[in-house]
């Protein structure tokens, strides 16, 4: 028998983890069974248990999958925003970053999900605080490094990070239930505001 590569078996556990977040998204954690994996993957379950020995390890992978797509999305706004580098502009980039994310695979639906199930699962809520400390300390260095040139504050980095931060579940909250249509004008509502304290600034 022909010995099976590391890249195909990865590619088969992305596979039935990509439909298991479809039935997620569909049905909730709880209300997915295995039998809907099963049926969603097209394969066998002897071919799914395989890869995954339960339906909580599939949701602790797909809860930790999307916590690293919502980093991903910080990283991509503070490397878009070196050059620009003012909070308010670095958190209209990330809305910009999030929206786009959530349009194709339902970031912010799943984000609403992995919040309900961290306070049941102690695993996931430690991931969901390290993920969260990570994006507050990646932030804050972005502050401290606009720090030389802008006007002294009595907040320090890491709390502004975390104010910043504190806007992004109200957001995706709005994505996922409660308006999708108004959210998309948030980041510019964003740099509306920063032109707005500019200005004043200015005058």
């Amino acid at each position: 028998m022909p010995r099976v590569s590391q890249q195909y078996k990865d590619q088969q556990r992305a596979e039935i983890l990509d439909a298991a977040r479809r039935c997620f998204v569909r049905n909730g954690f709880h209300r997915t069974s295995m039998q809907d994996v099963f049926h969603e993957a097209g394969r066998s379950p002897g071919a799914v248990y395989q890869y995954f020995s339960s339906k909580d390890e599939m949701i602790l992978e797909v809860a930790t999958r999307n916590l690293a797509e919502v980093a991903e999305a910080l990283h991509a706004a503070l490397e878009a925003g070196e050059s620009e580098a003012e909070p308010v502009s670095m958190m209209a980039k990330l809305l910009d970053e999030v929206a786009a994310r959530h349009a194709d695979d339902q970031l912010a639906t799943v984000a609403l999900m992995v919040w309900s199930e961290a306070l049941r699962n102690p695993e996931l809520a430690d991931r969901l605080r390290e993920a969260g400390a990570v994006m507050t300390r990646d932030l804050a260095d972005l502050v401290r490094k606009r720090r030389p040139t802008q006007p002294p504050t009595d907040a320090s980095a890491d709390a502004v990070a975390q104010v910043i931060l504190a806007i992004l579940p109200g957001y995706l909250l709005n994505l996922a239930l409660l308006d999708p249509g108004a959210s998309a004008s948030f980041p510019a509502v964003l740099r509306a505001l920063r032109l707005t304290d500019q200005a004043a600034a200015d005058g």
